[in-house]
């Protein structure tokens, strides 16, 4: 189990908690409203009421403890900025901050930020990919040209085995993973001879144009 400190509570923030606590992580989550902080105390171990741009504040909760914080306070890009600076001088492990645009990313790596992430931006470029390429269910860039993607397999495939189907001769994509919807398994590296089903999803690594050419 690991501790994790949430300081803003907006739909990120909340995302971010809700699902490390479902995990079974050990939640502090911080806001200055009342409300958001009542919101917040069925899926957190412990929930203040504060302002967290208060070093003092800060100072209290032993950061050093925490595997990971993450900053997400909306709009108010001074609060983020001196939030991280505070983190970093306390020596948090892994500060990890919500950016509103480009420039307020660079400061906040440039005060002790270890990670930026533009969570609108990055919902929007995977929303556009979904529209341009409805075969994929869901992917994951790399960078490098390289990405992670679920698909369901083309009915070509149904009832053959993983080799007959020679993915990564024939396509240049290497299947990492084999997920069931209807009983929710997953096989990690499946075997040669595993025989794909129309209710299976492939989870594959490759070049995007790769395993797009997987459904032509």
């Amino acid at each position: 189990m690991k501790q994790f400190l949430i300081i803003g509570l907006g739909n990120f923030g909340v995302g971010v908690a809700k699902t490390l606590y479902k995990e079974g992580h050990n939640i502090t989550a911080i806001d200055k409203n009342k409300g958001r902080i009542q919101m917040v105390q069925s899926f957190s171990n412990q929930a203040v009421l504060a302002d967290a741009t208060d070093m003092v504040v800060l100072r209290q909760l032993d950061i050093e403890n925490y595997d990971a914080a993450v900053v997400s306070t909306g709009v108010d890009q001074h609060a983020s900025i001196l939030i991280a600076l505070h983190l970093r001088e306390l020596k948090c492990h892994d500060i990890i901050v919500k950016a509103e645009d480009s420039d307020h990313g660079r400061i906040l790596l440039a005060v002790g930020a270890d990670r930026v992430v533009f969570p609108e931006e990055e919902m929007a470029k995977k929303l556009a990919h979904s529209l341009s390429r409805p075969n994929l269910l869901d992917f994951i860039p790399l960078g490098e040209d390289y990405t992670v993607a679920e698909l369901a397999p083309p009915s070509h495939f149904h009832g053959k085995t993983i080799a007959s189907i020679k993915l990564r001769q024939k396509y240049h994509v290497e299947l990492i993973a084999i997920k069931d919807v209807l009983d929710g398994s997953f096989k990690f590296i499946p075997s040669p001879d595993s025989i794909f089903k129309d209710t299976d999803i492939l989870v594959c690594i490759g070049k995007l144009e790769d395993i797009e050419r997987i459904r032509e």
